[in-house]
């Protein structure tokens, strides 16, 4: 059996620190975030995150396979998330005309006026922890993180 050899470049090195660098600031970020949400709110980043994708379309709601693409928080068992937020009045379902077996999830009054007040503070924090970089350097890291996710979409 022949061993493969691997050539370390600087490109091949800088990319793995890149990405561990990625890994944690995201890691931290969302701990940051949840706890702050979980003390302040009682809710977890996961709720967050489902009522801020039911936010923007409100009238609609959205499948539970819908909901599952579009969260950015874990997305464990999400028909186990729904159903307790369904139990908790932040959010209800309503079945199909076209297909009784699948129903549409949608943001509740009470659902949509926590979130309300979530995202507010939710945006303060984002600029908390961003507070050592100015604007320019943020607008630059996001388009050079734009740029990469839509490189890494090809694939």
């Amino acid at each position: 059996m022949k061993k493969s050899k691997t050539i370390q470049t600087n490109r091949h090195s800088d990319s793995l620190k890149l990405w561990i660098e990625l890994i944690r600031c995201s890691n931290i970020l969302e701990r940051h975030v949840d706890k702050n949400l979980r003390q302040h709110h009682g809710q977890s980043i996961s709720r967050f995150d489902v009522l801020s994708q039911l936010e923007r379309v409100t009238e609609q709601g959205l499948t539970v396979g819908e909901l599952g693409l579009k969260l950015i928080a874990s997305k464990g068992n999400i028909t186990g998330l729904v159903n307790r937020m369904i139990k908790d009045g932040l959010v209800t379902k309503e079945s199909k005309s076209e297909d009784r077996r699948s129903y549409q999830v949608k943001i509740s009054k009470k659902g949509l006026s926590l979130f309300k007040k979530m995202a507010n503070d939710h945006a303060s924090w984002i600029e908390s922890s961003f507070s050592a970089l100015n604007i320019d350097s943020m607008k630059d890291m996001t388009k050079l993180l734009a740029e990469t996710r839509l490189s890494l979409n090809k694939d």
